[in-house]
């Protein structure tokens, strides 16, 4: 993997972080994790992280890569959690419980290709091509419906509302579009079987 890994600790964590360049030697205490789990014949390349949290042993993960794009995030972030880490590599995001690592999970946004933390609100965002989701101190708090054709990028986070523009193909342009970030709920954006009609009432 060629892309460096942004670190952002925005939210308080319970746990340190250390980005390994090469595969970590074989020790009989400290297990190596695989996100996911089974590694498919493919899955050579990715990140090695060891996390050591306050309360409890120390281990390494090796994290899977998504896809090798500049258009896709490589961050490993703190979240509204305090216990729990994110590791987004090309793009795929994996959630994990740092003393624990067996209790994990990916979001379903393949690539993520923004994250930002709203920490006013308690949320993490991900955002992928046509869809964000919000993660907040219990897990996923919403994933909202279809934004966009393909190609979202947010303009501004006022308070509890998010504005961005999605991308219509019919129109052959971007169109705004303002999310709830408190609920998910949105008006406005693009997405296949909507006309322009149509997005004006939603």
């Amino acid at each position: 993997m060629t892309q460096l890994l942004k670190l952002d600790f925005t939210f308080p964590h319970n746990y340190e972080v250390k980005v390994l360049t090469t595969a970590p030697p074989v020790q009989p205490v400290e297990k190596l994790h695989h996100f996911p789990v089974e590694l498919e014949e493919g899955d050579r390349s990715g990140v090695y992280l060891r996390v050591t949290p306050r309360q409890g042993k120390p281990w390494t993960g090796f994290f899977v890569l998504g896809f090798e794009s500049e258009l896709v995030v490589n961050s490993v972030c703190s979240c509204p959690d305090p216990d729990t880490v994110c590791a987004i590599v090309g793009g795929y995001s994996y959630v994990v419980k740092a003393a624990d690592p067996t209790d994990w999970f990916q979001l379903k946004q393949r690539p993520v290709v923004d994250v930002r933390a709203v920490p006013d609100l308690g949320l993490l965002l991900f955002v992928g091509f046509t869809e964000i989701a919000a993660l907040d101190v219990e897990g996923v708090r919403w994933s909202s419906d279809r934004l966009s054709w393909e190609g979202i990028s947010i303009t501004a986070i006022k308070g509890e509302k998010l504005l961005g523009l999605g991308w219509d193909a019919i129109a052959d342009q971007e169109v705004p579009f303002d999310l709830d970030l408190l609920t998910g709920k949105h008006s406005g954006g693009a997405r296949p079987g909507i006309t322009p009609a149509a997005r004006k009432e939603l």
